[in-house]
């Protein structure tokens, strides 16, 4: 067999193998969800529970100036949280009511202590000796994410009815329900605190 007449041989199979059988169809790409836009005038986090979610993180949530920085964070459950201390003076970090509580005691200037987080929900965060002191981690099993200015965006929501839950800046959630259907690529809802 002559070159060229190998490479045309090679050639008719190569195209016969790509030609898909009779009956089967071509298989279209996975839908990358919606995007959901969550807006209300202290709306800081939502996320939807379920849904897929992202792997543990080790994540930080600084003493700063008598605050938590950030004062909102969002973890994937099973994540840990160190909590520095940057001020000059004792800090004593605690959750009470939540689904994961903690004392970690008094603590001075330094690289801080480490939480994990083990159950979904939202966690207030204080401090015994500032009472003032408050921060918000979201501890999420599904789509999440924290906002600016009282919008959330949760994005590659799929298709189907989803239990919404809305966290506000002085640590009330609210659950809404939601149904994204199929064809839709965006849906834009008001949130209000109950």
């Amino acid at each position: 067999m002559s070159v060229p007449h190998a490479f045309r041989a090679f050639a008719l199979i190569a195209a016969f193998l790509c030609v898909p059988a009779a009956g089967s169809a071509a298989v279209a790409p996975a839908s990358p969800g919606a995007t959901l836009l969550l807006h209300g005038d202290t709306l800081v986090a939502a996320w939807i529970p379920g849904t897929k979610h992202a792997a543990p993180i080790d994540a930080v949530m600084r003493n700063r100036d008598k605050a938590f920085v950030p004062d909102v964070l969002v973890i994937p459950v099973g994540s840990s949280v160190r909590f520095p201390n940057e001020d000059p003076f004792f800090h004593s970090i605690y959750a009470a009511s939540s689904p994961d509580d903690f004392d970690i005691g008094f603590y001075g200037t330094g690289p801080g202590k480490v939480v994990r987080f083990l159950h979904p929900g939202t966690v207030n965060v204080h401090c015994h000796i500032h009472v003032f002191m408050h921060g918000i981690i979201v501890v999420a099993d599904g789509i999440a994410a924290s906002g600016n200015d009282g919008r959330v965006v949760l994005q590659g929501v799929p298709a189907g009815r989803h239990i919404v839950e809305a966290v506000f800046a002085d640590g009330r959630t609210h659950r809404i329900a939601v149904t994204i259907a199929a064809n839709v690529g965006a849906l834009s809802l008001r949130v209000v605190p109950r």
